[in-house]
């Protein structure tokens, strides 16, 4: 990461951060804590593990073809990736996992943008259909690009051809065209990802009633999509901060919203990423 990118990084994180503490400690101070119910935080965090699973599906549909390693050591990687994209950079930690697939580094990075794709994919629709236009573009786009990348590569090469770029956007096509090849594979890993996006969602669901507020499903859908959406684009350590201002965009002005938000992503991201410290240190105690 470039200097000025990473002071950017640490400076968003630090306001961002003092943002959700300020709105958690104003939450808190007026909430009532007999009415908070501790039970939904087992049930949340079994729903967590169930996205985890069902994102390293993900993976493993898209890796699979190209390279063989078995599902156990990829949901190590994802739990490692997870430690370093929330101690360092989010891209890096994709990386760690696309460098399995694919030896080159924008082929990689067309890896993440697929899986990332294909995460966001159903709240899009979800959001849509609830009358959010201005995200129809996006999502038109995203199909476009799952559905016929051949006819939409010419469009997005052209910038980078006239900056002297074009290696770097033709690896990404062919990372991302390399990955979806094999057409059952991508089928299944679709599947996964809208498994993913429905446990996610459930999660929200509950963790909204472990502090007493009704969130439709519809809602928690949209916000997972804003959440993928908001901690990429903002590029904190992790998407910290980013991913719970995402969530409450999507849910809205209800009470004890940026409360709701970090301990749905806590149960459902974080918590993951701290556990991948353990295969990051065995990782490197073995090499």
């Amino acid at each position: 990461m470039k200097p000025e990118r990473k002071h950017l990084s640490i400076f968003l994180t630090i306001l961002l951060g003092s943002f959700l503490v300020y709105r958690i400690k104003k939450e808190t101070a007026l909430m009532d804590w007999s009415r908070v119910r501790p039970e939904y935080f087992p049930v949340i965090l079994s729903l967590g593990v169930l996205a985890f699973f069902s994102y390293t599906a993900i993976w493993y549909f898209l890796v699979s073809p190209l390279r063989r390693i078995p599902f156990r050591k990829l949901a190590e990687l994802n739990l490692l990736a997870g430690y370093l994209s929330i101690t360092l950079n989010s891209v890096l930690g994709g990386v760690v996992k696309a460098k399995y697939a694919l030896p080159n580094w924008w082929q990689s990075i067309g890896v993440i943008a697929l899986v990332t794709a294909l995460e966001i994919l159903p709240g899009g629709i979800v959001a849509v259909i609830s009358g959010d236009l201005p995200v129809l573009p996006f999502l038109l786009l995203v199909l476009w690009a799952l559905v016929h990348e051949d006819s939409l590569y010419p469009l997005v090469a052209f910038p980078f051809k006239l900056i002297g770029k074009d290696e770097w956007i033709r690896d990404f096509y062919i990372g991302w065209k390399t990955a979806k090849a094999n057409k059952g594979a991508f089928a299944r890993a679709a599947a996964a990802a809208f498994l993913q996006s429905i446990f996610l969602a459930l999660a929200l669901v509950a963790t909204g009633y472990a502090f007493g507020v009704s969130i439709s499903l519809e809602k928690c859908l949209i916000a997972v999509a804003y959440s993928t959406v908001m901690g990429g684009i903002i590029g904190t350590p992790g998407g910290v901060g980013g991913n719970e201002l995402g969530v409450m965009l999507a849910i809205g002005d209800v009470s004890t919203a940026a409360t709701v938000a970090f301990v749905y992503k806590f149960f459902t991201q974080y918590i993951f990423a701290i556990a991948g410290a353990v295969p990051f240190y065995k990782t490197l105690r073995e090499d």
